[in-house]
């Protein structure tokens, strides 16, 4: 029970509230009571009043411990801590030691190495002012060279232009007189061509003349053909509506009639229509029609150029 305390001083000091609570009503009762029952109830109270004090003196003698152990562990932490302090400081003296020995070094090398870079730096500055002397000498040299050379080429190029002057002068001579004889020459071609272009152009000219001539001939020989073959189309129409023409009986005046015939490819009658038809009777103009369908084919033309698909003509038995 003692070890429960310990961990929960709490649950001590409350349990010591308790029974003082306890004691105090207990007092408080036994003063309210008689004589008797004072007499009877006095041992009882006082061997609890002692158990009450004894656990009380208990109580203090646990809670002195625990604080005894509570220095001796807070002073043995604090002991710890400093012994931790002091190898932290030891360590970091070493460490600061360490980095300042390790910073000399550095400096030394850089310092080492600095020196050595300008060491370096000064010998390719008198390499260098040696290198740029040497090369102005080999341009002052060369310039000399350049000079002379120059010269030489200046007195060759004034040889050369006048020689190239000279060569151009006698060119231009020779070219002067041949393109005065390619002029000449020329000229005499195109006279010539001009003469010649004349004789085609004559010769054209008659020839277009006679092909004019020969085709209007031909034109004209040609159109009288085609009139004589269309004259005789019409005529081989006519002669066959006209045989196949019966005359209406009665008919004492046969008058003229203009017929309208539409044909058709081959021949084919389309329509038989009339124009002027003086003093005609329809039974008259029914015989010609008639006779036209019965003349069916209708001749065909001795040319097919002459073809009409629309016929006129003037229909006269007599």
């Amino acid at each position: 029970m003692l070890s429960v305390f310990r961990k929960h001083p709490a649950a001590l000091l409350i349990s010591l509230a308790l029974h003082a609570l306890i004691i105090g009503l207990m007092v408080v009762n036994l003063s309210s009571v008689d004589k008797l029952q004072d007499i009877k109830v006095g041992p009882v109270a006082k061997t609890v009043q002692a158990e009450v004090v004894d656990q009380q003196q208990l109580d203090a003698k646990e809670k002195q411990k625990q604080l005894e152990e509570k220095r001796k562990r807070e002073a043995e932490k604090k002991k710890k801590d400093l012994e931790a302090k002091k190898l932290a400081d030891k360590k970091k003296k070493e460490a600061e030691k360490k980095r300042k020995d390790e910073d000399k070094k550095k400096a030394e090398l850089k310092r080492k190495k600095e020196a050595e870079q300008k060491r370096k730096q000064e010998a390719e500055r008198k390499a260098k002012e040696k290198r740029k002397a040497e090369e102005q000498r080999k341009a002052d040299v060369a310039k000399a060279a350049e000079e002379k050379r120059k010269a030489e080429e200046a007195r060759l190029a004034e040889e050369k232009r006048k020689a190239e002057e000279k060569r151009k002068a006698e060119e231009a001579r020779i070219a002067e007189e041949k393109r005065k004889a390619e002029e000449a020459r020329k000229q005499e071609e195109e006279r010539k061509r001009k003469q010649a272009e004349e004789r085609r152009l004559a010769e054209e000219e008659q020839k277009r003349k006679e092909a004019e001539l020969k085709a209007k001939l031909l034109a004209e020989e040609n159109q009288r053909r085609l009139n004589s073959l269309q004259e005789a189309y019409k005529l081989a129409i006519f002669q066959k509506v006209k045989r196949n023409w019966i005359r209406p009986a009665g008919s004492e005046k046969i008058p003229e009639c203009w017929v309208r015939v539409l044909q058709g490819p081959g021949g084919i009658i389309l329509d038989v229509t009339f124009g002027t038809c003086n003093g005609s009777t329809t039974t008259y103009r029914a015989s010609i029609e008639n006779a036209v369908y019965k003349a069916e084919p209708l001749p065909k033309p001795g040319d097919p150029s002459l073809f009409e698909r629309e016929l006129n003509f003037n229909f006269r038995p007599e």
